[in-house]
């Protein structure tokens, strides 16, 4: 356990062995009767979400207007 600060634009450093071990940067946070409470979001990778997507109207993905449109349809 460690005691920490909040500064004046109320941040608070979670402490490096907190950090190292949980492995996240983003989190949920909640009060709940009167304690503040973090909870780590592991990231989702977007391949997770589905096998393929299949866009026949575009070559370059690099032109994302192209790229958004076709996924729109």
């Amino acid at each position: 356990m460690s005691i920490v600060i909040m500064d004046r634009q109320g941040r608070i450093l979670i402490p490096a062995y907190i950090r190292r071990r949980i492995k996240s940067d983003i989190f949920l946070i909640e009060e709940v009767n009167g304690e503040i409470r973090l909870k780590p979001i592991k990231p989702i990778r977007l391949t997770m979400l589905f096998d393929k997507i299949v866009i026949d109207d575009v070559e370059d993905f690099t032109d994302t207007h192209k790229l958004r449109e076709a996924l729109n349809r």
